[in-house]
């Protein structure tokens, strides 16, 4: 399980009465409180062994098609619930899960070994060059014939494939990267996603327990982030290419061949399509789809999601027919 490359499993399983007492929800109707949890997970992907939670109506189709046998939620959703499911009411179902998930994981320790630079558990392929003051940290596995440049980090965990190239001063950590990757400089991979459940006036971190899985022949450009996953992973697929000064949220999945230019803005949980354009400087919304060989015109506000193969421009983003018609409209209007 890739997880277990970088964290560290806390408890085997948390009884339900456990569950209570640390998030303080209270528990709908009569259940055996020596239940066992295993894990955390989404509502999409949870068994009956995990916990998940429900914090906005956006997810309710999920939620009412959801396999988990425990789940964390607002009362005002308790009647839409799935047969079985043992429910757990709070007013803040996602610090809930924040407790939760804290209970059960915590981020593996940096662990240097003197003043070495390569950690003598690294694994490092035929023919590749590391060069000076760059890190390599603990379990890490680099492939054959790959570069690394001066300053970089690859801390623990990480996998790097074949044919690879990071340049300098980037840092790798919680990733994946296959074969014929370029990170060009300054670039950060695999930070934390941006995610705080506020309660009474804090805003409290939250673990993020994904990672990034980057594809074969991916390129991504200097001073770019792509933050790991809060639950499942930050996805790149293969042979896409990311500018410079990109950030890319935690859980964006992005399909193969896309083409993202500089100074893009991702929100978390995007879905991006195989083969779709994106132009500098477009800013796209969270919990979105932008499908199959769609094109998003450069300085777009992507809000809502967008069908395969159409054409988008403006703020919010429209077909780009649309939107010229609306700019001669409006340039007509002001030279009447």
């Amino acid at each position: 399980m890739l997880r277990s490359r970088f964290f560290i499993k806390k408890s085997e399983f948390l009884t339900l009465a456990q569950a209570l007492e640390i998030t303080g929800a209270t528990l709908v109707g009569d259940r055996d409180l020596n239940q066992k949890i295993y894990d955390v997970a989404t509502l999409e992907k949870a068994d009956a062994q995990q916990i998940s939670f429900l914090n906005s109506g956006q997810y309710l189709d999920k939620f009412l098609n959801s396999k988990a046998g425990f789940c964390l939620l607002d009362e005002k959703q308790l009647s839409k619930a799935p047969q079985g499911m043992a429910l757990l009411a709070h007013k803040n179902p996602y610090f809930a899960y924040a407790k939760i998930s804290a209970a059960f994981y915590e981020a593996n320790g940096a662990e240097f070994f003197g003043e070495k630079l390569i950690h003598p558990t690294a694994k490092i392929g035929a023919g590749t060059i590391v060069a000076p003051n760059a890190y390599i940290g603990k379990n890490v596995e680099i492939g054959e014939n790959c570069f690394i440049g001066a300053g970089s980090s690859i801390l623990d965990g990480c996998v790097i494939g074949n044919n690879c190239t990071i340049n300098s001063n980037a840092t790798i950590c919680f990733a994946i990267i296959g074969n014929n990757s370029i990170i060009f400089s300054g670039a950060r991979i695999g930070q934390d996603g941006f995610g705080f459940a506020h309660d009474a006036g804090i805003n409290h971190k939250i673990i993020q327990l994904g990672i990034v899985e980057i594809g074969n022949s991916v390129e991504i450009g200097a001073n770019s982030c792509v933050d790991r996953g809060a639950i499942e992973n930050t996805v790149i697929g293969d042979g896409t290419k990311i500018d410079n000064l990109v950030q890319i949220g935690h859980n964006v999945v992005i399909g193969k061949g896309a083409v993202i230019a500089g100074c893009t803005g991702i929100a978390g949980s995007t879905r991006i399509g195989n083969f779709v354009q994106i132009g500098g400087g477009a800013s796209i919304s969270g919990h979105i789809t932008i499908n199959d060989g769609a094109k998003i015109a450069g300085m777009t506000g992507v809000m809502r999601d967008v069908p395969a193969m159409q054409i988008v421009a403006g703020i919010p983003a429209m077909p780009i027919k649309q939107w010229h018609r609306m700019n001669l409209a409006l340039t007509q209007k002001n030279s009447a």
